[in-house]
């Protein structure tokens, strides 16, 4: 070993002493490589060489452990230095050659996993794609769920009431072989569709929302008998009541009925079992689509958006002169009634209700109007929405004055773009995302206050709402969202497939 020569000092920039560290920390025991660093140069910590790279980088790369926590303290090794090429740190270095013992050290010692490269990639998006590409999940692969939160209603499914902070597997499921494809968590009950046409419901069962018969709390998942002689193709739920739609193009209705909801007619106070809707109106139309606010029920054809139960503004009408505040039976909304118009999808939540063509133009039903938002947003492949005022006036005991929420829209194309619009004041307003990478995404989830991303990757992000701002001091308002990766390693837990079925979830509160 060599001993600093008389002109190196705690300020050394000396490139050769850098490729001297660097070349030493390949070979050699820690013992011997912190006696050489001690000697060789007075600013071995700190020097780094062609390629920025520094002995704490080498160090947690090559997996020397004992080496890296002396140099970070006895050294005071600079953990946020980053290497030329990548922008690494030791932190990625560490994940990405796999040295988890030198990575949980660093941590240990203040690194942030949160630190971003110069792709914007943290340590956690590179351990995500330092892996192989997985299989394109099919809707007819096995499928798992996992649910999490909040349990106080038995909605999760686990046989208890225990809140989970973190994914948690139904076992109900997996012990018996069903394999669920798509689910809706409410706050008082929560809906599963089998991939065999199943619906199973599990949570409070008061007003018949559970579809069983009854009003007994069932807290895990139990199929729904009275529809075990069809072959269900989709499902929607609000706070109290369930819509089901076959494949034949049925469509059944079960919970409380206060608003007429249900449909049903003549309209009951509540249907404990699933009842056929039947409408002049929808005779000999095929019913393709369906969506529950707590308030309204939507059904739509190829051809038209039909909307039943209190109309505060969210159905598509006018507010009825004759003072009725409820639509009984499904009615067609004619502002979406066009020779040109071919429907897509719709999404309700409590005070709205959008509508998608198969041209991409996005409608908003809100406020008694017909907004066109969007025109020939192509290849969408699902839309959701939260939030919406309802006029007081048809309920004035329920709703209030200035109650209400922001209206939220998502939209996902089909090459993983996601499109956001939100109400400013009495203009709804496409968004921008605060996010420094392009991100393609193959599943959205909604609810009142956040939202949350799946990659085709199989990573999770959870959103949040950074706020308004006026551009160029203009008052026209827009609005972004800020992004944050979701921390937890849901990878170590669930597979691509359970990633995209939790991610169906539509949470309605």
């Amino acid at each position: 070993m060599s001993v600093a020569s008389p002109d190196c000092t705690v300020k050394c920039r000396s490139l050769q002493h850098a490729d001297d560290v660097v070349a030493a920390l390949t070979s050699g025991t820690e013992g011997q490589l912190v006696t050489f660093l001690s000697t060789h140069c007075h600013n071995a910590a700190t020097l780094r060489d062609n390629f920025g790279r520094t002995a704490l980088h080498m160090a947690a790369s090559l997996g020397k452990k004992a080496l890296l926590e002396w140099l970070l303290e006895s050294k005071s090794a600079d953990l946020l230095a980053k290497d030329k090429e990548s922008g690494w740190t030791a932190l990625h270095r560490s994940a990405f050659y796999g040295q988890i013992h030198c990575l949980i050290s660093l941590v240990k010692h203040g690194a942030l996993l949160s630190t971003q490269d110069k792709e914007g990639f943290s340590v956690l998006d590179l351990t995500m794609k330092d892996r192989p590409a997985h299989v394109v999940f099919r809707n007819s692969d096995p499928t798992e769920v996992y649910t999490w939160g909040y349990n106080t209603n038995f909605s999760l499914g686990h046989g208890n009431q225990e809140s989970r902070q973190h994914p948690e597997l139904v076992d109900v499921f997996a012990r018996t072989g069903v394999y669920i494809k798509q689910v809706v968590l409410c706050k008082f009950h929560t809906v599963f569709l089998s991939q065999k046409g199943q619906v199973f419901t599990c949570g409070h069962g008061q007003g018949g929302r559970l579809g069983h018969g009854d009003e007994q709390t069932y807290m895990v998942p139990r199929v729904v008998e009275g529809l075990m002689s069809h072959h269900c193709s989709q499902v929607a739920a609000a706070k109290d009541h369930t819509v089901v739609l076959t494949e034949e193009g049925y469509v059944y209705t079960f919970g409380l009925n206060t608003f007429h909801q249900l449909g049903l007619s003549p309209p009951p106070a509540s249907a404990h079992v699933p009842k056929q809707v039947f409408s002049k109106t929808l005779k000999g139309r095929t019913v393709t689509g369906v969506a529950a606010g707590r308030f309204h029920t939507v059904l739509w054809t190829r051809e038209a958006v039909y909307t039943m139960g209190l109309n505060g503004g969210q159905l598509g009408y006018l507010l009825d002169p004759n003072g009725e505040k409820c639509v009984t039976a499904p009615r067609q909304v004619s502002a979406l009634h066009h020779k040109d118009v071919s429907i897509a999808m719709a999404a309700a939540s409590d005070g709205a209700t959008v509508v998608v063509t198969e041209k991409g133009d996005v409608y908003l039903l809100a406020e008694y109007q017909c907004k066109k938002l969007a025109s020939r947003q192509l290849n969408i492949k699902k839309v959701l929405v939260t939030g919406g005022t309802l006029d007081h006036r048809v309920d004035s005991q329920l709703l209030r004055e200035t109650g209400g929420e922001k209206v939220t829209i998502l939209a996902l194309d089909e090459a993983g773009r996601v499109f956001c619009w939100r109400s400013l004041g009495s203009l709804v307003r496409q968004c921008r995302w605060a996010y420094t990478r392009q991100v393609f995404m193959s599943d959205i989830a909604l609810s009142k206050n956040s939202l949350m991303f799946v990659t085709h990757d199989g990573e999770a992000f959870s959103g949040s709402w950074a706020g308004e701002y006026k551009k160029f001091e203009e008052k026209k308002g827009a609005q972004s969202s800020r992004i944050t990766s979701y921390h937890s390693f849901l990878y170590n837990l669930v597979t691509v497939q359970s990633l995209l079925m939790w991610s169906l979830c539509a949470m309605c509160w």
